[in-house]
């Protein structure tokens, strides 16, 4: 993700000793081995003859879920700072158009009213721009799967939901993924998962049953639950498994919609504050990557457009060639940790294995490239 104003590529003399061959180097870049999310585009359903008023509340409600999704943070649209912005969606727009639609309306008469889509897609640079502006997070496209076991009371059985179900629930699961930029996988619960995981354990959110039994899945993040229903109300609550943190979240009460939501919304808000870029200068780090085993001017080239893609990367400068060792300072907006971490969802840079306790302390990560 590029943010105006906000990455600056600064280029000293030694990079001069690779511009010639560099200039040769192909743009084209390999693909992202993290999950690639869709942020700036939504939809809306409106009345086939929807008036000026009605489209612009369309828009202002695209625009909202657009926010959330950047940020992983529901109540950014509450902030003051984005008032005038949501009364004037419209200027962020970068397309829209209009598509045909199975859906019909029922006005108070009765009546059926034939409906159209609006497809509507903002502009990340300017929609970037303004959440720079205001100090609040932008949360790139790149984004960690997250693990969810859910023992579900609600269906008048037990059960704990996998990746072979359909139906109501996974698919509330998966409206709400799209809504939020969350891309989610179920356990496939075969023999292995069967043995691991009993639904007493899951029920009780028995966190070191939950953490053994998602240890085969590469999941980032892991998401357990438990949904009950009392007539039409539904009762869930949840807990957070990441970074060795276990966090629980409040019960809550409601519709499907709205206690399934409450536990993915928490996860991609605890996500957000790992991934998102955030500029308001509270947690700046200088870091040194160094990458290794680098060989030629193409795999130099490749390494260099990386970095400058990497949302937590403010600004980076090429420090040091030495044999076949390439070092970058990076200025990130974070932790080294965070960035770390980022790194590793794109696994393009494998962490070398650094021996020593100075090594280990140091403000320098070790990286060989390995998205060739």
């Amino acid at each position: 993700m590029n943010f105006p104003n906000a990455r600056i590529r600064t280029y000293h003399g030694l990079r001069a000793l690779w511009v010639s061959v560099i200039l040769c180097v192909a743009t084209a870049t390999s693909a992202w081995a993290a999950t690639d999310v869709e942020l700036y585009k939504d939809q809306e359903v409106i009345s086939q003859n929807a008036n000026q008023e009605e489209q612009d509340e369309a828009i202002r409600s695209a625009f909202e879920r657009v926010l959330k999704r950047v940020t992983g943070r529901q109540d950014v649209v509450d902030d003051p700072a984005l008032i005038d912005a949501l009364e004037n969606g419209s200027r962020y727009l970068s397309t829209f158009r209009f598509e045909a639609s199975d859906e019909f309306f029922t006005n108070i008469l009765g009546e059926q009213i034939p409906t159209k889509t609006m497809m509507l897609e903002f502009d990340d640079t300017a929609v970037n721009s303004l959440l720079i502006e205001y100090q609040l997070p932008v949360w790139g496209s790149r984004r960690p799967e997250v693990l969810v076991w859910l023992a579900d009371r609600s269906q008048d059985r037990e059960h704990i939901v996998s990746d072979a179900d359909s139906g109501p629930i996974v698919a509330t699961f998966d409206r709400l993924s799209s809504r939020l930029g969350l891309p989610y996988i179920l356990p496939i619960m075969d023999l292995t998962d069967t043995l691991n995981m009993e639904f007493p354990n899951l029920y009780g959110l028995f966190s070191e049953d939950i953490e053994k039994a998602s240890s085969r899945y590469t999941a980032e993040a892991v998401l357990a639950g438990r949904l009950d229903r009392q007539g039409s109300r539904y009762k869930a609550d949840w807990l957070i498994l990441f970074k060795g943190m276990r966090i629980p979240i409040e019960t809550a009460e409601g519709s499907r919609l709205e206690v399934i939501n409450a536990g993915l919304a928490a996860m991609a808000e605890q996500l957000s504050d790992q991934y998102a870029y955030l500029s308001d200068g509270s947690d700046a780090s200088n870091i040194q990557v160094q990458v290794v085993d680098v060989h030629s001017a193409k795999t130099f080239a490749d390494i260099d457009r990386y970095l400058g893609s990497v949302n937590l990367i403010t600004q980076s400068t090429l420090a040091e060639i030495a044999e076949d060792k390439v070092t970058f300072n990076v200025m990130v907006s974070g932790t080294q940790q965070q960035l770390a971490d980022l790194l590793s969802l794109d696994r393009k840079l494998a962490p070398e294995l650094e021996l020593t306790l100075e090594e280990q302390l140091d403000s320098t990560l070790v990286y060989r490239w390995i998205a060739y």
